[in-house]
């Protein structure tokens, strides 16, 4: 016997309630934040609110990481590359395992490059894109030779390519140090950005 169409319509604002539900609990329970600086312009933008929970980390995710040459500073940072995996950062791109994380230019504002980034996450396969800014003429942001990251490290970088410090000084980051994942952001929209709640659910 089928559904009829009202009880499925009934089935079906009951799951968007129960959703809606679940996030407003998620909001109340996880403390929110304001971001302050720019380091991750412009996915994540000076104003945005933000809430972040211990996760598991991922390739593409942004984390908010104690700084490890100043443990009184918390900063937010992408991470790029985990355990295991061998990574190279060039003027104008970064590969991972001997491949160049995608790139696709987004056009110019004042002074400044866009750029957007697409890094694949497995399993299950999935582009996780964002965008990245770099200062005109570019400045030159690569690091010597190739690092490898050890076992329960991540190579974390900043969506500022042009002034935010990261892994390129500090190395492959300890997951010690890492205090949790931006699973979901608040802010106005903007040209790059294409809802003002941006809601990342964990993976199974």
């Amino acid at each position: 016997m089928g559904v009829s169409p009202r009880w499925a319509r009934v089935k079906s604002l009951a799951k968007g309630l129960g959703i809606l539900l679940a996030v407003t609990v998620l909001v109340g329970l996880i403390p929110v934040r304001q971001v302050r600086g720019d380091d991750m312009l412009w996915s994540i933008q000076p104003g945005d609110f933000i809430w972040i929970v211990p996760d598991r980390v991922r390739k593409a995710d942004v984390v908010l990481v104690t700084n490890p040459l100043d443990s009184d500073r918390k900063v937010l940072r992408r991470v790029v590359a985990g355990p295991g995996d061998r990574v190279r950062v060039d003027d104008s791109s970064v590969r991972v395992n001997g491949k160049r994380i995608r790139q696709t230019e987004m056009g110019d504002r004042p002074g400044h490059r866009i750029r957007k980034e697409v890094i694949w996450s497995r399993p299950p396969a999935r582009a996780n894109p964002y965008f990245t800014q770099l200062v005109i003429p570019e400045v030159p942001w690569s690091t010597p030779g190739v690092v490898e990251v050890p076992e329960g490290h991540w190579y974390l970088l900043a969506d500022r390519r042009d002034r935010g410090v990261d892994s390129r000084w500090w190395g492959p980051v300890s997951e010690s140090v890492i205090e949790g994942v931006v699973r979901m952001q608040a802010g106005p929209t903007n040209t790059w950005r294409e809802s003002p709640i941006q809601l990342v659910l964990p993976e199974e």
